[in-house]
């Protein structure tokens, strides 16, 4: 994958609505030809993977479009990260978890965290196929699958959905 300091647009074929990318408020920058924009909205992110490249590649991408997102070597290490967020009173707005990993899954993950906190969105990402063969039964606790390699476009507008409005 190409460095952060790459434009992402570059990584997928689609461009999300501008209403998709930019949170819908009455705060406004100003642009170069004195049209105004919406302001970008940061999402406070956990990223899960047992994959060190895949998941460092997220955080940039993520990173890039202004979002704080933590990472996490595994599904265990994550839920230690969601709960001491949670404890310190700064929660992650959304989760970002793979599917397949070997201490936990994401299904397992997703269904940790929404009985600690329902109203987190939980996006599981995977390689696989068919997430609810490899992973085990489809879980109402994932709220979004998407597949890898996912577009980064995408996936910072479905953040900014998935979070709402600050």
């Amino acid at each position: 994958m190409s460095s952060p300091s790459t434009h992402p647009e570059s990584l997928c074929d689609t461009t999300p609505d501008s209403q998709d990318v930019f949170r819908k408020s009455p705060s406004t920058v100003k642009v170069a030809d004195g049209d105004s924009a919406p302001a970008r909205r940061s999402v406070r992110v956990l990223c899960i993977d047992d994959d060190e490249m895949i998941l460092e590649s997220v955080k940039d991408f993520l990173a890039f479009f202004g979002h704080e997102v933590e990472g996490a070597a595994g599904g265990l290490r994550g839920l230690e990260m969601f709960r001491a967020a949670i404890l310190k009173g700064d929660p992650y707005e959304v989760v970002i978890t793979d599917l397949n990993m070997p201490d936990l899954n994401g299904y397992m993950v997703a269904e940790t965290i929404k009985a600690r906190s329902p109203q987190t969105p939980v996006i599981l990402m995977t390689g696989a196929a068919n997430p609810a063969m490899d992973g085990g039964p489809s879980s109402t606790s994932v709220d979004v699958v998407v597949n890898k390699p996912a577009c980064i476009q995408e996936l910072n507008a479905l953040l900014l959905r998935m979070a709402g409005p600050a």
